[in-house]
């Protein structure tokens, strides 16, 4: 396709030249945050997700939870979701903390988180969502050594100054629990 003089050219959404201001005055710095969901982990700690990576977030009563027999006590059981069945890990159990189940202050249905990685579904099941956070990935320290061993796996970094963990989607997703039962059920 060729463009004339007279033709504007697309720019892709995310090019870091600085755009103009509507009323043209000055140019509008480039901002660079992103969004992330805040929810609670294990009653006290905060940790982030990617919100790019959230397709929805939902509360769900305990009686519409399927259990299945023989799986690893992180693994809640599968619900319906939009029409298709939805596998639910206990994010505290999985990373090693108190599981829900255990925590006598459990008081309103738990949230699930439900995320995608590489074209697979999963319901992460957690006491409480706070709100979404804007910062720039630049302030995301990847610093190890910083939290138990068995979250090392699922950490993707700290934001000291947000006050909180940054999980790492694709990790839980392709978590070795995750995928040897992923395995059998295709």
């Amino acid at each position: 396709m060729l463009v004339t003089e007279n033709e504007p050219t697309l720019k892709p959404p995310n090019v870091a030249s600085r755009q103009r201001d509507p009323l043209g005055l000055m140019p509008l710095p480039v901002d660079n945050r992103q969004r992330f969901l805040r929810f609670v982990l294990s009653q006290k700690n905060d940790a982030l997700l990617p919100l790019e990576q959230i397709v929805e977030v939902m509360q769900l009563s305990l009686e519409d939870i399927f259990p299945v027999p023989d799986m690893p006590g992180c693994i809640l059981g599968v619900c319906s979701w939009q029409g298709e069945t939805l596998w639910l890990v206990d994010l505290n159990h999985l990373l090693g903390y108190t599981p829900l189940c255990q925590q006598s202050q459990m008081v309103m249905p738990p949230f699930v988180i439900v995320v995608q990685s590489a074209g697979h579904s999963l319901g992460l099941v957690v006491e409480q969502v706070s709100d979404v956070s804007l910062f720039d990935y630049a302030d995301i320290h990847m610093e190890s050594g910083l939290c138990p061993a068995s979250l090392e796996p699922f950490v993707f970094g700290y934001c000291p100054q947000q006050g909180g963990t940054v999980l790492s989607v694709t990790s839980i997703v392709n978590s070795p629990l995750w995928l040897s039962h992923r395995s059998r059920s295709t």
